[in-house]
């Protein structure tokens, strides 16, 4: 056995990428040769502390790191040591500040503790994007050009060099020296806007480098220190989907949320000299910067065949659906395959013994088929709630998940591990078509590079047949216990479970009635208006026939009708049996509802806050895939102000500051059988404007979940107020007729436990950072998360 500790967190806007990544290798890693004895979490001020297990489900760091700042003790840096001290390996899983810079390898070989990656030195080089960009000039290999900025220069200085960088190049790239790959990177048209850019970016950032806006195809390789050197995996290619203009770059948006915004082709649609000349390019930058175990190598393809370095990250991201497994497993490996390759190559390099034991054992669990995708506008969060608990399941003993992707035609893929890791249902049926194109290339990439590695066959434990296209009724044949991780339309309305019922198919969640009825959010509210004497209420709503056409007059008695109905000067609009994010925005005008009329008219695919009054300007909302037949407005209902602030690193709960109504957001788990749901503890979601974005709701490093609702001195709930929410809560879903599980999101008051009903969910998202796990986590005894996925199964198994 090794024991590994991990470190995260840090004070880089990474941080919840760095949460990501720790959850991910957590739940990967640990196994048959690999026991986790320690998880470090670094707030923004460098202060450690050691924290349980089951905070790296927590959405962001901001769920958390306030109560660490009131609650816990910070370990001081011989109290960190001694800590660390015991593991054989300790793992920073960090990315930007702090844990890629060299400060943390820095400290760790301070304290003589054995450590995965880089050591401090070689990341100062590698992370500093100037630097970098000279050691790779001094050595022949190609980088990006770049002039920089530093913040010894003056006004004048900094912006003469603005003027004179690329005189030939029209756009520039401005980004931080020492930054993540995608954060505070922007593409100015001209060099008005370059120098209004500089500006800004010199508040945040000392060093600042400028380079040419590059042409191209961007290209990203993950590189592996095998027994006799580098090794390059086999290259991403990054194709950008709906630009609006050429402009736009992968950002983090991009690179991180669930969307059709990027394509990754792997293999690059290059010949194979092409390809290894990216792989050769990758494998000199780890050589020649003193590079260590593992490291992601970010480059531009040039129209004339050369490679140009644009990043070097001595920590790859780690998520569950990064490069780094991606490209791993276009050989065979899974996610525990490739974390035991990287502690294998640290091990070996630190002269430590690491008796390597490997997931040969074939699954003998039930076969259960995980479907995902769709065609609604959630398709994308389904896709990362279906692979995330086939990924969990996989480890399971009790069930055998099988992973399957419904495209939007209505086909059913059997998807192969590598095509799973994808963002996207577009991108995944790419992958799935692609995979039978290029089969014989990928295994001839992948034969070179796994000799080159040594790997023996036992450590490609997944298998890389191609993907298999079915019809639904060829789908329906093969299994007779499905978990639909559908999110919206035929998934989650009834639909498929009367299929699924006709079939005698058992499946996971409610039955077609509870389902089509939670589905229907306006006869959800008159169920729940039933139980207004038992302290359960619903918001005042008024559905509506979406109309045809719209002029300004029409809209504005429409307008005064509806805020009749509701009685208040603002409302929450939604399509009627919708998911629970889809085209949900608040509206302050007529204006606002002319704008949302004229937008679900045309068929928009995403709308900007820009346009409506309640939303912040860069705010995105996803909007229906087809023209919804009816809407609903309710009560836009006036929560207290609650917000983590972040004062000079000094993480702080501000409540009340500037709304104090006694009103909180919440959502809440139920689980159980049908008639005997119980409710899990709730979860305070807080919106950073307006009402909760998809990315807030259901994406890992965006969004704040506090769970439970804290009580004084920390927060102002009253202990009691938490279970008669619970109790009616429970109430809810056993009326509602639910069953297996689900989630309800509601308003309670904190100090009587009385809610008002939002919606409910029947199938609730089970993403890698759903609040779903985090409220198992907060029962007593806690209930991991795959213990919460095979207890939903056993519910259907026994319905």
């Amino acid at each position: 056995m090794v024991d590994v500790a991990l470190l995260l967190g840090g004070p880089s806007e990474e941080r919840g990428i760095s949460l990501n990544s720790a959850r991910s290798v957590a739940d990967h890693l640990e196994g048959a040769v690999v026991t986790l004895t320690e998880i470090i979490f670094f707030d923004r001020q460098l202060r450690p502390y050691s924290i349980p297990r089951g905070l790296l489900y927590c959405n962001t760091p901001s769920d958390f790191d306030f109560k660490l700042a009131h609650e816990g003790r910070p370990l001081t840096e011989d109290e960190l040591i001694e800590r660390l001290r015991p593991a054989g390996l300790v793992f920073p899983v960090m990315h930007g500040e702090f844990g890629e810079d060299g400060q943390v390898q820095a400290l760790l070989e301070k304290a003589g503790v054995p450590f995965v990656g880089t050591g401090a030195q070689a990341c100062m080089t590698a992370f500093d994007k100037y630097q970098a960009k000279n050691a790779l000039d001094a050595v022949g290999i190609g980088a990006v050009p770049a002039v920089l900025v530093h913040a010894g220069m003056s006004d004048a200085e900094a912006e003469r060099v603005v003027a004179e960088a690329f005189p030939d190049e029209a756009k520039l790239v401005l980004k931080p020296a020492k930054g993540g790959s995608s954060i505070d990177v922007f593409v100015a048209r001209d060099r008005a806007a370059a120098t209004d850019i500089l500006r800004t970016l010199r508040q945040r950032h000392d060093r600042i480098v400028i380079q040419p806006r590059m042409g191209g195809h961007e290209v990203t390789t993950i590189v592996l220190e095998g027994e006799d050197g580098p090794v390059a995996l086999i290259p991403v290619e990054i194709e950008l989907q709906n630009q609006v203009g050429d402009d736009e770059i992968f950002d983090y948006r991009r690179k991180y949320l669930a969307s059709n915004d990027s394509h990754y082709h792997c293999p690059p649609p290059r010949d194979d000299e092409t390809i290894a000349h990216i792989q050769r390019t990758a494998e000199a930058v780890f050589a020649s910067l003193g590079l260590r175990d593992f490291a992601r190598i970010d480059a531009w393809l040039q129209p004339d065949g050369s490679v140009l370095v644009s990043d070097v990250n001595p920590i790859s991201g780690m998520e569950q659906n990064s490069f780094l497994f991606i490209q791993a497993a276009q050989l065979g490996m899974t996610h525990a395959d490739v974390l035991r390759e990287v502690l294998r190559a640290a091990a070996r390099r630190n002269g430590l013994p690491f008796a390597v034991s490997y997931d040969t054992t074939i699954q003998t669990g039930e076969p259960v088929a995980v479907l995902f995708g769709g065609a609604t506008a959630e398709r994308q969060v389904s896709v990362l709630s279906g692979t995330n608990v086939w990924l969990k399941l996989a480890r399971s003993e009790k069930y055998a998940p099988v992973p399957y992707l419904l495209a939007p035609d209505g086909t059913v893929w059997q998807v192969s591990y590598s095509s799973a890791l994808r963002h996207s249902v577009e991108e995944i049926v790419y992958a799935c078509r692609d995979g039978l194109r290029l089969e014989e290339r990928r295994r001839r990439l992948a034969e070179q590079i796994i000799t080159r590695l040594k790997l023996p066959a036992e450590a490609l434990s997944t298998s890389v047949a191609p993907p298999v296209q079915l019809t639904m009724d060829e789908f329906l044949d093969r299994h007779d216990l499905v978990f639909i991780a559908l999110h919206g339309g035929a998934g989650e309305n009834g639909t498929l479970q009367e299929v699924l019922d006709r079939h005698r198919i058992r499946y996971n969640g409610s039955g077609p009635a509870a389902s089509r009825l939670c589905a229907d959010k306006y006869e959800t509210g008159q169920v729940i208006a039933t139980l207004e004497s038992e302290g359960i209420h619903t918001a005042r709503r008024v559905r509506v026939d979406v109309p045809a056409t719209v002029d300004g007059p029409a809209v504005e008695t429409l307008w005064h009708d509806i805020i009749t109905e509701v009685t208040d000067t603002r409302v929450v609009v939604k399509p009627l049996d919708d998911g629970c994010s889809a085209g949900i925005v608040p509206l302050g005008n007529a204006a606002d509802l002319g704008r949302y009329l004229e937008l679900i008219n045309a068929n928009a695919r995403r709308i900007k806050g820009a346009g409506f009054s309640l939303l912040s300007p860069d705010q995105l909302v996803e909007m229906p895939t087809s023209r919804p037949q009816h809407l609903l407005f309710e009560d836009y209902i006036d929560t207290d102000d609650v917000r983590v602030d972040d004062h000079s690193g000094q993480a702080e709960l501000s409540w009340g500051r500037d709304r104090d109504t006694g009103w909180i957001e919440v959502t809440v788990g139920v689980i159980g059988p049908r008639g005997a749901m119980v409710a899990m503890n709730p979860s305070i979601t807080v919106a950073s404007a307006g009402i909760l974005s998809l990315e807030e709701k259901f994406m890992g490093g965006t969004g704040i979940n506090i769970t439970p609702p804290p009580a004084p001195p920390l927060g102002r709930v009253e202990p009691g107020a938490v279970e008669a929410v619970r109790t009616r809560i429970a109430r809810v879903a056993n009326v509602l007729g639910m069953e297996g599980y689900g989630r309800i999101d509601a308003f309670m008051h904190r100090k009587t436990g009385e809610v008002i009903i939002i919606e409910a969910n029947s199938l609730p998202g089970l993403t890698p950072a759903t609040v779903f796990y985090h409220q198992g986590l907060a029962e007593d005894p806690p209930v991991p998360p795959r213990q919460i996925l095979e207890r939903i199964l056993d519910l259907a198994t026994h319905s």
